[in-house]
């Protein structure tokens, strides 16, 4: 019985009951595993783009006896097969983009993307939106003493894409909506980690003023955020 992180379990959890799933950047092959372990799917591709972690996600597949329903592949990103789930998770958020806009049709016609920034989670967003795909949802998980972001998200032939100043990628409309506590304490530890670099700039040097206004301004957006989801 595979027993995933919180973080990996949110992630299956989303995975649409029967749909054909790839997990890119497989790593252990965890996922993969437990969505076939728990009938979730039965049709997986787990890619990765080093030989080694994906020797460890065939490894498992084989001692689990999975091998009829996961393919492991040796590949730098989603392979030309249409799928109903993506999941790109543990990756930066500027190369799952990439890795989404290089394979923009498989993408496209996918049901649901399912993404896990390990960072620069405000430039996923933009390049989502950029793309013509809707954010569904997002949830927060805390776990290891970190936050992670997830994403769900879809392309629609319809959507409108909307126009945002850059600072406004760096929430989630949807965490705030939810008045999600997690995400609350994530605007808190956030601000006060913004306020300390605040502290250190020299407020009479003007090479680092432009970046100090711009925090400045970001953080009063997390105060707006803090109240919003507080109240």
């Amino acid at each position: 019985m595979i027993k995933l992180s919180k973080r990996l379990n949110k992630i299956a959890e989303l995975v649409d009951f029967g749909a054909s799933v790839i997990d890119v950047g497989t790593d252990h092959g965890y996922v993969p595993n437990f969505l076939c372990e728990n009938k979730i799917s039965s049709d997986i591709i787990a890619t990765d783009i080093s030989k080694n972690s994906l020797q460890k996600s065939i490894d498992l597949t084989k001692e689990l006896g999975n091998e009829k329903y996961i393919r492991n592949i040796l590949a730098n990103g989603i392979i030309d097969e249409k799928r109903d789930n993506i999941i790109i998770a543990g990756l930066g958020g500027i190369q799952i983009a990439e890795i989404i806009n290089n394979s923009i049709e498989i993408a496209k016609s996918a049901n649901k993307l399912i993404l896990q920034p390990m960072q620069k989670t405000q430039i996923l967003r933009r390049e989502l939106n950029n793309l013509g795909f809707k954010i569904i949802d997002e949830y927060i998980i805390y776990e290891d003493d970190r936050y992670f972001e997830i994403i769900v998200a879809k392309f629609l032939k319809e959507v409108k894409i909307e126009t945002f100043k850059d600072e406004d990628y760096y929430f989630s409309k949807k965490l705030i909506e939810k008045k999600d506590k997690t995400y609350l304490k994530f605007l808190l530890d956030k601000k006060t980690y913004l306020e300390n670099i605040l502290q250190n700039f020299d407020p009479n040097n003007l090479r680092t003023k432009k970046r100090s206004d711009e925090i400045k301004s970001l953080i009063l957006k997390i105060e707006e955020a803090i109240d919003e989801i507080s109240n």
